[in-house]
């Protein structure tokens, strides 16, 4: 934690809000009370440093029962929300067996992040590695230069045309990297979408807009900055870092050296997240 701290503390930051690795792919039987055990320890640590940390549950995702009990017992001691990173045991987020915890998270009103994983080893042959190029070519290209990223993405879309957030409208999803590539395409989802009638009540911009909250995940680029709060409005976009991974020097001067309004760069660096985390 002294190492956090003092990382903070050279960049500029206040507080960091503090994530596991997950239990996604962990049995029950060991996933539910590692948990607990996580999510207290998580606990003890912002209790310490309630000014420089702030968290995520992490939750026992094969048993959704179990996890539905864990996000209400770690948000009562204190904790934001949980991240949930990827499939859960090849099963896709619009399955409607996740459809208890997505009640209970819009019940307590606290986000779920949604975070990158590790995609199918099938698609990872298939569309990524070959022998034209190195293997950790492909594998860069199948995990962080696009291949999670579009999985990731796939998540939310697939959530959207399955209904659940006319279901759950206080349903709130956040993620990194920009809104991980689908963003980029919702109105062109629009266009080629829409006129199947999928049974949804909105646009899928709409859902986006609404429902969808996005940070750089340290890919600090100003174009896509701008183009963010264009999009999505100041108040849906938040400033991240991904620590200890990305590049770290952009992390001080990213919001001062942009061209957004002074209200617009309060809001992304702080204002987003302490509203939509009630920090």
């Amino acid at each position: 934690m002294e190492q956090r701290i003092n990382f903070l503390d050279a960049h500029g930051m206040q507080m960091q809000v503090l994530s596991d690795m997950g239990l996604e792919n962990t049995d029950p039987k060991v996933a539910i009370p590692l948990a607990q055990r996580m999510n207290d320890q998580l606990v003890a640590i912002i209790q310490a440093h309630p000014s420089r940390f702030s968290g995520f549950a992490a939750l026992p995702l094969e048993d959704v029962d179990a996890a539905v009990t864990e996000l209400k017992r770690a948000v009562k001691k204190g904790l934001k929300g949980t991240m949930i990173h990827g499939r859960i045991n090849n099963q896709w987020l619009d399955d409607p067996k996740f459809k208890p915890l997505w009640q209970v998270a819009a019940d307590l009103n606290v986000p779920v992040y949604i975070h990158p994983s590790v995609i199918d080893p099938v698609v990872m042959q298939r569309y990524y590695l070959s022998d034209q190029y190195p293997v950790a070519t492909g594998g860069a290209l199948g995990l962080p230069g696009f291949g999670w990223h579009a999985e990731t993405g796939l998540e939310f879309t697939r959530m959207v045309l399955a209904g659940r957030f006319d279901e759950f409208p206080n349903l709130k999803i956040m993620m990194g990297h920009w809104g991980e590539l689908y963003s980029f395409y919702m109105h062109r989802l629009d266009e080629t979408i829409m006129p199947t009638h999928p049974a949804i009540k909105h646009d899928i911009s709409d859902y986006f807009h609404r429902n969808l909250y996005v940070s750089p995940s340290g890919m600090f680029d100003q174009n896509q900055l701008n183009w963010a709060v264009a999009e999505f409005g100041a108040d849906h976009v938040m400033f991240s870092t991904d620590y200890p991974y990305e590049p770290m020097a952009k992390i001080g001067t990213f919001l001062a050296d942009s061209s957004l309004s002074q209200s617009d760069k309060d809001q992304v660096g702080s204002g987003t997240v302490v509203q939509l985390l009630n920090l």
